[in-house]
């Protein structure tokens, strides 16, 4: 060690010895680095998958806030110049999950997962990324009872967004399918129209996506037309949903 420290002549046999025992360290560290590329590998992808679901929880309650984009544009360019001081309605939206589905064919009721426990009540407007999806009938103390819009029983006032005539909306009992009713031959409805709620009728607030006409029906000589209208929620596959809840506000 001395003749080494001071003449450097075991420099060649420490590099033969290294060499020679580097098969031997690999095999030392190798379950260390193994440990450690795991850690490296789960962690972030724990990471991503906890961001991914956030992000995910997100675009659902921006998807919901965001259907009413175009009614606003429409009653903007109706009432630009002509809006002053006026109360309006803000709504606020929570996040709930279908846990049942109601077995009866003819009844278009599901169960979703809050009730009393987080202040929901009966009247209460559900919606999901697309469109509307009924309304609340039923409210027990950790669940709810929604009868869906196209159940035979269900109603909805509308309006359409391009011109903003009036109607309607009845459930056919057809998951994919509703009916416009009771329209004048001379209304100005095209298919391809989307028809958004009305706000009338005090249960759905004004200018939410529920259905595009894709069929008239028109018998010869009636005074009134019917329009075959097809919901924008999709019904039959729909797992969460969005509570909304109306607050009152004053806009100055």
């Amino acid at each position: 060690m001395i003749l080494d420290h001071q003449y450097q002549h075991m420099g060649p046999l420490k590099a033969l010895l290294a060499t020679a025992l580097m098969p031997v360290q690999q095999v030392i560290q190798a379950p260390i680095r193994l440990m450690d590329n795991m850690e490296n590998y789960w962690k972030p992808r724990h990471i991503l998958i906890s961001e991914n679901q956030s992000l995910k929880h997100d675009k659902f309650l921006q998807d919901g806030r965001l259907q009413r984009l175009l009614a606003i544009e429409s009653e903007n360019a109706r009432l630009r110049g002509l809006l002053k001081s006026m109360p309006r309605e803000t709504s606020k939206y929570g996040v709930a999950e279908i846990i049942q589905i109601d077995p009866t064919p003819s009844k278009h009721y599901v169960l979703l997962n809050q009730g009393m426990n987080t202040g929901l009540s009966v009247g209460q407007p559900v919606i999901d990324a697309e469109g509307v999806v009924g309304e609340i009938i039923e409210v027990y103390p950790f669940s709810c009872r929604v009868m869906l819009l196209t159940d035979r029983t269900h109603a909805i006032p509308v309006e359409n967004a391009r011109n903003q005539v009036r109607g309607i909306v009845q459930g056919l009992g057809n998951l994919h399918e509703m009916k416009l009713q009771h329209v004048l031959n001379s209304a100005d409805i095209e298919v391809g129209d989307i028809l958004i709620t009305s706000g009338l009728g005090g249960h759905y607030p004004y200018g939410y996506p529920v259905g595009e006409v894709k069929e008239i029906i028109q018998a010869p000589g009636e005074p009134f037309a019917s329009f075959l209208v097809k919901p924008f929620a999709r019904l039959d596959r729909i797992r969460q949903v969005l509570l909304v809840k109306l607050d009152s506000a004053v806009i100055h």
